[in-house]
């Protein structure tokens, strides 16, 4: 099989899909996530912006930067409501901004608080990809769609008395709809490299129900190519903190993408839901074939076993 005869399932959305999902069905519900990110391995800094927002107008976001040190460089939380009419193409909140000039192509974030100030200007290298369209979908407990999508970013980055200046360089950008049952997982793996050449790939991992599943891409000669399975080798801390993640993304055109991913800085978010779930971002080295890039790797846990996997590691028996 060659690139051009790689076929892509349906990925189920329409052309109005990256905006909000709104009014929810009657007696439903209904939440679109945005998130948007950078992992700067020279300038040891990894960023990201998240929001959600529910279709009865509820909304918050986080603002992360982080590096080597225990603490994050910013960790802005913002909240509130917003009006019916106000979209994903055109979105204000506190000091957050959103603009899509051309939906599923580009976007437009802007931020400024007393810790931080950003501008990151996104513009697509690969078409948006759909969980769906991997063999083995999208869980409906995770989310009704997801679109995944690498891009080029532009702009600039001031936090902690520096300032950072992006000129086309590498990040990535996912949008979420749909309820999610974050006590339905067991564990899950996120992640996403890619390459100053333009390399990418992205891809998940998870454990439900007693079953795994995989998610995912790889942008190769331009194509994007879904992924089949992942086979994966991970290490971690004392503290079950991410250290090191060795994937081979095996895609549907027979293809192994070898990738390697080391941390250098981490952040834990909040996410206050009442299955205690824990989300860790790491920005990492990465390499995609043994090229050089950049990768961030995230987890999720379960609060109490993650508790029970600490206290076993200092007992020696893990």
């Amino acid at each position: 099989m060659t690139l051009a005869d790689v076929h892509i399932p349906d990925p189920g959305f329409g052309p109005r899909d990256d905006l909000r999902h709104w009014p929810a069905e009657p007696g439903g519900r209904m939440r679109d996530s945005l998130f948007y990110e950078m992992i700067m391995p020279d300038e040891r800094l990894g960023l990201q912006v998240y929001l959600f927002l529910t279709a009865h107008g509820k909304a918050g976001f986080n603002v992360s930067v982080w590096g080597p040190d225990s603490e994050p460089l910013a960790l802005d939380l913002g909240g509130g409501r917003v009006p019916e009419d106000m979209d994903l193409d055109d979105f204000r909140l506190e000091g957050l901004t959103i603009r899509q000039p051309e939906l599923r192509r580009t976007a437009e974030v802007t931020y400024e608080s007393e810790d931080v100030r950003l501008e990151y200007r996104f513009e697509a290298v690969q078409d948006a990809f759909s969980y769906r369209s991997n063999p083995d979908g999208l869980p409906e407990w995770f989310a009704a769609n997801r679109l995944e999508q690498t891009g080029r970013v532009s702009g600039f980055l001031e936090v902690a008395g520096r300032r950072v200046e992006w000129d086309r360089r590498m990040g990535h950008r996912d949008h979420s709809w749909g309820n999610r049952d974050w006590g339905v997982p067991h564990h899950w793996k996120w992640f996403v490299a890619y390459t100053d050449s333009g390399r990418a790939i992205n891809g998940w991992i998870w454990i439900a129900g007693g079953e795994w599943g995989f998610a995912g891409s790889v942008l190769k000669d331009g194509v994007t190519i879904p992924v089949s399975h992942i086979e994966q080798k991970a290490a971690y801390h004392d503290d079950m903190s991410q250290k090191r993640l060795e994937v081979t993304l095996v895609d549907t055109a027979g293809g192994r993408t070898e990738v390697v991913f080391e941390r250098f800085g981490l952040v834990k978010l909040p996410t206050g839901d009442k299955m205690g779930t824990e989300i860790w971002e790491s920005a990492c080295d990465a390499t995609i074939d043994g090229e050089p890039g950049a990768g961030q790797w995230e987890t999720h846990w379960p609060q109490e076993y993650l508790g029970h996997l600490v206290e076993s590691r200092r007992r020696g028996i893990f």
